[in-house]
């Protein structure tokens, strides 16, 4: 079974009122002047229907396909930014090893390249890459109470729910 997508569901829609305008009018058309009244009644009002329903629906599928990039582009921020917290996460693990001597100085350097590099992103919202700046610049410091401090701002922006995704 084909999934009932709102396109699918805008054509079954219009197709269903076009036919029962078609016989609507083909019924009236029959009541008041027989056979041939009934069949030029019943293809007028179809194909009026038929016509303003194809504009509706024109109109109706441009909606749509804005609707779509816009969810798509607030779908692509929001992977984007979690995708941010998992490489300053990374960058927090090098930072502050739990062994000492566990992580190298190129490994190190590598996070960091990364951890940047994503919050450089354009599509990223701008409270996500300010909050990502100040937690950064915490670790590059290498202050640990400081970069908890910002990188539980820069999880509470990303995860908050305030909006802050909504550019």
């Amino acid at each position: 079974m084909t999934t009932l997508t709102p396109a699918r569901a805008l054509l079954l829609l219009s197709s269903g009122i076009t036919c029962l305008v078609a016989v609507a009018g083909g019924v009236l058309g029959a009541l008041l002047g027989g056979w041939t009244a009934s069949a030029v009644a019943g293809l007028s009002a179809g194909a009026v229907c038929l016509t303003a329903s194809v504009l509706v629906r024109r109109k109706a599928m441009a909606g749509f396909a804005v609707a779509e990039q816009e969810a798509m582009a607030r779908g692509y921020a929001e992977g984007l930014s979690h995708g941010l917290l998992t490489v300053v996460a990374q960058y927090e693990a090098a930072v502050f090893p739990l062994s000492a001597g566990g992580v190298s100085d190129e490994e190190r350097l590598a996070r960091r390249g990364a951890a940047y590099r994503v919050a450089a992103e354009a599509a990223l919202p701008t409270p996500v890459r300010a909050a990502a700046a100040a937690a950064l610049a915490a670790l590059d410091e290498g202050d640990p109470r400081r970069s908890r401090d910002t990188i539980g701002r820069l999880v509470a922006t990303v995860n908050g729910g305030t909006g802050a995704l909504d550019r």
